[in-house]
């Protein structure tokens, strides 16, 4: 598998490391296209603290890690779009959600008087700060410090948040649109919400309100043609970053996809499986496809993918 100059694959003992920023921007050389990659969910800087504190072993807290998705879109780059990828791990904090989306059983201390904490997110205990990672396995033997929630989400969602604000902007004003990919995985295991198995790929755009169709039938039809099933909006439709940050309207589109983990790594063991660099090499043709399309421009871009 070719990874390009920046990106590795940590080996298991690395993961246990503090979080020494919030998050990592892979910019290529020119941005040549109005398309940024973000991914809020694949961050594996498991603080030493966090782990030992947690109830969980440390293979179970990262059941809810989008495993290697930053390497899947790593091309992305040599493409010519930013690649934005949170440092932090989703069992510590989620930038998929409100920035205060907390749940008060979980804390010592008062929150403040605007936290959202009736969501029906927060209700499931996958609130800005998680209280269960997989099938609901709790995270914490008991209440954490209010003040341990407010400072994750000082130091690591308000500057990952800032930080993508302002890719958002840069394109805008550099393109007149601008296009996010928001990139995740799922478990494969698991039924549609009709009960039938889920997709390879699915494309959430908030039922129609975070991106226009065209942007969303270009990417139906690249990963369709790579012969992967594509479904859109079901189970998954997309989070808080494609609800807050598209609005179709002004110009701006954002769409989440998610990838089925049992592609490209062993969901068990949490190792790339055999079909990593396929699935890679399927990623970057799809999004050389996507970009050039979104972008108006010539096949070209889907040369630079092989």
């Amino acid at each position: 598998m070719t990874l390009p100059a920046g990106f590795s694959f940590p080996r298991p003992d690395d993961v246990i490391a503090e979080i020494e920023r919030p998050f990592t921007l892979h910019q290529p050389a020119l941005q040549v296209v109005p398309v940024i990659v973000d991914v809020p969910h694949a961050g594996r800087c498991y603080p030493r603290a966090f782990v030992e504190g947690s109830r969980l072993p440390l293979r179970a807290l990262r059941r809810s890690e989008d495993a290697y998705v930053d390497l899947l879109f790593s091309h992305a780059v040599a493409l010519g779009a930013p690649l934005l990828v949170a440092e932090f791990p989703r069992a510590f904090l989620d930038a998929n959600r409100e920035p205060y989306e907390l749940d008060p059983r979980m804390f010592e201390g008062r929150l403040p008087g605007f936290a959202n904490t009736r969501s029906l997110r927060v209700a499931g205990g996958l609130g800005t700060i998680p209280r269960i990672v997989g099938e609901s396995y709790e995270i914490y033997s008991g209440r954490i410090p209010v003040e341990n929630a407010l400072s994750r989400i000082e130091a690591l969602y308000r500057p990952y948040h800032a930080g993508l604000r302002h890719l958002v902007n840069r394109t805008q004003a550099s393109f007149g649109s601008c296009i996010l990919v928001d990139a995740h995985s799922m478990p494969s295991a698991g039924l549609d919400r009709d009960g039938t198995a889920k997709a390879d790929i699915i494309l959430g755009d908030r039922f129609g309100t975070s991106a226009a169709s065209f942007v969303v039938d270009a990417a139906e039809q690249a990963f369709a043609r790579a012969g992967l099933t594509v479904t859109r909006n079901r189970p998954y439709a997309g989070g808080f970053i494609t609800e807050h940050y598209g609005a179709p309207g002004s110009g701006v589109h954002a769409l989440q996809i998610e990838v089925s983990r049992g592609l490209y790594m062993n969901e068990a063991t949490l190792e790339p499986s055999s079909g990593f660099a396929a699935l890679q090499q399927v990623i970057s043709a799809a999004m050389a496809e996507c970009f050039a399309r979104w972008s108006g421009w010539s096949d070209d871009w889907r040369q630079a993918a092989e």
